[in-house]
C-alpha cells in the first residue's frame, strides 16, 4: 500500500531544473531521469521506512545512473519530499 507523498516546492524545482539541463544536453536523457525518479518515489511511497535516516529525520534514496539523491521525511502516514539534491555539488542553503 503507498502511502501519500507531497512533494514539496523546492524539490519541484530543483527536479524540473536537473530534467531541463539534462534533456539540453541530450535528448531523451531527461526521461531516463524522471523514470529513475519515478522509480524512487514509488519505493519510497510503498516502503518509507526501510531506508535510513541521515540528517535528523531526513532519509535518502539515490537514483541508480544519475547522481541525484531525493530527500524526505516521513510524518503521519505522508512522504514529504523535500529536495533532489546532485552529489557532487554543493547543495544550496
Amino acid at each position: 500500500m503507498g502511502h501519500k507523498l507531497i512533494v514539496k516546492p523546492l524539490a519541484e524545482i530543483e527536479m524540473a531544473e536537473a530534467l531541463e539541463w539534462y534533456e539540453n544536453s541530450k535528448q531523451g536523457l531527461g526521461l531516463e531521469l524522471l523514470e529513475q525518479i519515478d522509480a524512487c518515489l514509488d519505493r519510497i511511497v510503498n516502503n518509507p521506512e526501510h531506508f535510513q535516516k541521515r540528517y535528523r529525520e531526513i532519509k535518502i534514496v539515490y537514483t541508480k545512473r544519475f547522481p541525484y539523491g531525493i530527500h524526505y521525511t516521513f510524518e503521519s502516514g505522508t512522504v514529504y519530499v523535500h529536495a533532489l539534491l546532485h552529489t557532487k555539488r554543493e547543495p544550496r542553503k
